[in-house]
């Protein structure tokens, strides 16, 4: 709101002959003075009205039935008119200097030699005079021309504005509107004898400030239609900020003035006040009448609380009223308030239209409701902000490597391998490596030496010799195994190993061991072992699929009774075994399916808690899979046994973890090994798992399916799901940020190259800290946050801001 110390309320009412002048302002102080109302000031009123209606002539007045006709040709109006202008004006000024009203006025001069010490500070402050005036024939006279014979008056530091008496309603303009862009319905009514195209340009040229919409009517419309679709309007629910009407209007004392909206029908404010006062309490703030005697209408309007009311007191010309709404459109577009688009556009009527529209700056007058703020429409800087937002050439450049990097697979593979080495590195100097006295998984892996003493030949290789598994199957089952998960799939005969593997299963499950075989997952099923050739049955076995990405944690998509990843099927069969009472338990003498009665049982529970609640729980972050956590060193998630040891000394003494931990036969690094013959079932070591080989001065190129499905199933058990932040999301937050940054800088007064320096080095000292925060995020939040690209974006913004700066 514009800062306004000097604020008066001046009151005047017209009893019999006698005006009283009353003038209020601050804390309660006041002055009253009494001075006969001349009679000839309302016989040189009239006789300007009737000049002024005959020179403009009725057919295109904006009026229904306006007065004192059309008189004879031969008559100068113009002249009259000029000459009654000035016989009214002259009347109205020497009344208003009498001696009577002489403290009012000193008052006033006063405020106005206080109000010149501010504005040669430079604070632009105004003196404003809310002026009531009653009865309506007080009320018609044009105060706004007053002189109250300040210097200042001429420097448009007071302002006349008008308020009426009966005000009931709070005003609108005290609630500011959330909306973005301004929104003014214009309301088109009727246009016997007038012509609104000006004025629909006018408007339409605030659209590139403004949401603009016309109503009104239309030659096939009837009367209630055009009616309905204008109260519709006016309520709509989204709000306005402003109304506007162009159309005939007239003065009507017991409804509020009526609104001509089409030809031969008319409605009253009095009938549409409920929809008025519904779009007031949604903003609506401003109402403009392009149109004649509304005195009534902007009283109504203010009485129902409205801030601000702009009307015609008179019958307007309709060329009068489409050149004043240009011009005022036109300030208010400019964003001056409304009692300066007023002013500016009556200004025009008065300096370079007085001679083809004499007297008609007198017509128009503004009202408000007291102590409302005068409205203008904001300017939107969006616009600006954005092209200032804009990268130079080099931001530009740096920005669109980032994201086309970010955009690409194998970039966002090598970036995430790279940071999780760090990660371990940090791990390792940190001492935050994960201690765990069991690591969760007996890894046990047919390798190339397992291979050599079994004299195994390739083509007992793949397929996996059945035989062979079978023997090691039954050496974990004299370990005291508990879970043991196969990472094989049997779904085609194999004579001879059928038989021996089938007995090691058998004996397996009859001392309850659960025993979960691979899988392969198809697009509706999993393709597993086929129970025709003898193996298992489904009512003492479990099944999950092993196909998973290597890099990240394979969680089941849908009802795990139909599909089910073998990492997770083993995690929650241990935690469920711990944790639940009740869960079925595998036998040869069940008859229904063991993997349905299993999560039948953990539903009818419920768990929200502990490792099976974990595990239930998707930790998946908007589509973002958890990646492997690969900083954890080997060791820690796994014990890695080669099988020619399980069936070579199986004893309880060499083995003893294996009671307490999930057991996985998986295939090793043997390039014989694997899904099919061309496809070997491991692939290159992630750069943190080579780094902890290392630490052991060993040495790992490759990682097994095994090894990445023992990674799994440590992270339900420990509960460690990383989420990684994809690149494009903390571009978007550098950028952000790093424009921020630069636009504060650039605030800043000259700088040294002193300065310049501090303030690159300030920047790389942030982003390190950042990297640091991002590596201690990632161990105790389990949060991926990315570095290297969003820092170079965000140093790239620091380094332009300092380059500009070219001040020594």
């Amino acid at each position: 709101m514009e800062s306004c110390p000097h604020i008066f309320n001046l009151k005047v009412q017209k009893v019999e002959q006698t005006c009283l002048f009353e003038l209020s302002w601050g804390e309660g102080q006041r002055l009253a003075s009494q001075v006969n109302y001349p009679t000839t000031l309302t016989q040189l009123y009239k006789e300007w009205e009737c000049a002024y209606l005959s020179f403009y002539k009725s057919e295109q007045m904006r009026g229904r039935a306006v007065g004192g006709g059309v008189a004879n040709l031969n008559i100068d109006w113009h002249a009259e008119l000029v000459k009654a202008e000035t016989k009214l004006m002259y009347e109205f000024h020497r009344w208003l200097r009498s001696g009577e009203l002489y403290e009012i006025r000193a008052r006033i001069a006063q405020a106005s030699q206080e109000l010149l010490t501010i504005i040669n500070s430079g604070e632009e402050q105004t003196i404003q005079i809310s002026l009531t005036c009653t009865p309506m024939e007080i009320d018609r006279l044009p105060w706004e021309a007053w002189e109250l014979g300040s210097e200042f008056a001429s420097m448009g530091a007071i302002k006349i504005i008008r308020t009426p008496l009966n005000i009931a309603a709070n005003a609108s303009g005290s609630k500011k509107s959330l909306r973005g862009k301004t929104r003014i319905l214009a309301i088109l009514g009727d246009d016997s004898g007038l012509n609104f195209e000006a004025e629909r340009k006018s408007i339409k040229s605030l659209e590139k400030i403004a949401e603009v919409k016309f109503v009104g009517w239309q030659p096939q419309q009837t009367a209630s239609e055009v009616i309905t679709d204008i109260v519709e309007a006016i309520a709509d629910e989204r709000g306005w900020d402003i109304l506007f009407f162009a159309g005939h209007s007239n003065e009507t004392e017991l409804t509020g003035g009526e609104l001509g909206v089409a030809p031969g029908v008319s409605i009253s404010i009095k009938e549409i006040a409920p929809q008025l006062t519904a779009a007031r309490q949604r903003g609506l703030q401003v109402a403009i009448f392009n149109s004649c005697k509304g005195l009534n209408i902007a009283q109504s309007l203010i009485d129902l609380g409205f801030s601000q009311v702009v009307v015609m007191r008179e019958p307007i010309h309709n060329r009068v009223a489409e050149d004043f709404l240009v011009h005022f459109l036109q300030a208010l577009g400019r964003n001056l308030d409304l009692y300066a688009a007023v002013t500016e556009a009556k200004q025009y009527l008065r300096m370079e239209k007085s001679h083809t529209y004499p007297s008609a700056y007198l017509v128009p007058s503004l009202f408000c409701h007291p102590g409302a703020d005068l409205y203008q429409i904001k300017p939107i800087r969006w616009k600006d902000k954005l092209r200032q937002g804009l990268p130079n050439f080099t931001e530009a450049a740096v920005l669109t490597a980032t994201v086309l990097l970010a955009l690409l697979a194998p970039v966002e593979m090598l970036l995430e391998d790279g940071r999780i080495l760090t990660q371990a590195v940090y791990r390792n100097l940190t001492s935050q490596i994960p201690n765990d006295e069991v690591p969760p998984v007996a890894l046990i892996e047919i390798d190339t030496e397992s291979i050599y003493r079994a004299k195994l030949k390739d083509s007992q290789l793949l397929p996996m010799d059945r035989s062979y598994l079978g023997k090691i199957l039954d050496n974990t089952r004299k370990l005291n195994a508990k879970i043991v998960g196969i990472d094989y799939t049997f779904d085609t005969p194999q004579p001879g190993g059928d038989e021996n593997l089938g007995a090691a299963v058998r004996k397996a499950v009859d001392e309850n061991i659960w025993l979960i075989l691979g899988a392969v997952l198809e697009p509706t099923r999993e393709v597993g072992t086929n129970e025709a050739i003898g193996i298992n049955k489904w009512d003492w076995t479990l099944q999950g699929y092993t196909d998973a990405y290597h890099y990240q944690v394979e969680y089941p998509d849908g009802d795990c009774r139909q599909a089910c990843p073998i990492s997770y099927l083993m995690a929650l069969v241990q935690s469920a075994n711990r944790e639940i009472e009740g869960i079925p338990q595998p036998n040869l003498n069940r008859t229904t399916n063991l993997r349905a009665d299993f999560f039948d049982a953990i539903a009818r529970k419920k768990p929200t808690q502990g490792r099976t609640g974990a595990i239930l729980k998707n930790h998946e972050f908007m589509g973002i899979r958890p990646l492997i956590d690969f900083s954890i060193p080997p060791s820690q998630v796994y014990t890695k046994i080669p099988a020619w040891q399980i069936i070579e000394n199986p004893s309880n003494n060499k083995f003893p973890l294996i009671p307490e931990q999930i057991v996985l036969i998986a295939s090793g690094s043997d390039e014989r090994l694997g899904t099919s013959k061309n496809k070997a079932d491991y692939s290159t070591a992630p750069s943190a798992t080579q780094y902890w080989a290392m630490q052991n001065q060993s040495r790992q190129r490759y990682l097994t399916g095994g090894e990445f499905l023992a990674y799994m199933t440590h992270h339900f058990l420990q509960r460690r799901m990383v989420i990684p932040i994809p690149n494009l999301w903390m571009i978007g937050v550098a950028v952000i940020f790093g424009k921020t940054t630069f636009f504060l800088l650039k605030r800043q007064p000259k700088w040294t190259s002193q300065h310049r320096l501090q303030i690159i080095l300030a920047a790389i000292a942030f982003s390190s800290i950042y990297g640091i925060v991002s590596l201690q995020l990632y161990i105790s939040s389990a949060v991926l946050l990315p570095w290297l690209l969003p820092t170079s974006v965000f140093l790239t913004y620091i380094i332009s801001v300092t380059r500009r700066k070219t001040h020594v």
